[in-house]
């Protein structure tokens, strides 16, 4: 009995702590694009982002850029200017406070009186990266790749930035 009671302690540690350590992605697209038309791509800078409030550091973004650039031209898309690109590539973050309630233990009325668990919480920082690709010519929305979960930090390191970049475009151009 006493051994169950530190499997169900231990997994009430553990399971909580494996949600917050992955990343969901979703990604969604314009079925009626021919994504096969597209050869070259330019990393577009949103407009107004002095009015928003800053997520992460210019260094980040910049971060961003070079992966989503990377990726690109890996999969065979060519980078050039703005003016020349087939479809333009932007993105935006958003950080903010997760909080985890835990409770263990055993609640309720016992042989002397009333009995309570433990509770505590753990509260931690989880981002949300969106990557959209806009096509050029007609200036609509095509292609979105959202990763929630993708920064526990405001200052992620470049191979982490690469990894979760990557992961969000493995998508991209999605498939007839």
């Amino acid at each position: 009995m006493r051994r169950l009671n530190y499997i169900g302690l231990a997994a009430v540690f553990i399971i909580p702590t494996l949600g917050c350590s992955s990343m969901t992605v979703r990604a969604d697209h314009d079925s009626q694009n021919d994504f096969s038309a597209y050869s070259a791509f330019a990393v577009f800078e949103r407009q107004g982002k002095e009015s928003r409030r800053p997520q992460m550091s210019p260094l980040v973004d910049r971060r961003i850029a070079a992966a989503m650039a990377a990726e690109l031209g890996a999969k065979g898309f060519d980078s050039t200017s703005p003016g020349g690109a087939d479809f333009l590539v932007t993105f935006y973050t958003a950080v903010r406070r997760r909080v985890v309630v835990n409770r263990g233990g055993w609640y309720g009325w016992g042989r002397w009186g009333w009995r309570g668990g433990s509770t505590w919480v753990n509260s931690f920082p989880e981002g949300t990266l969106v990557i959209d690709i806009i096509d050029r010519q007609n200036r609509q929305l095509v292609w979105r790749g959202v990763g929630e979960g993708a920064f526990t930090s405001t200052n992620p390191s470049d191979a982490k930035v690469a990894k979760r970049v990557g992961k969000i475009l493995r998508t991209f151009p999605p498939q007839r």
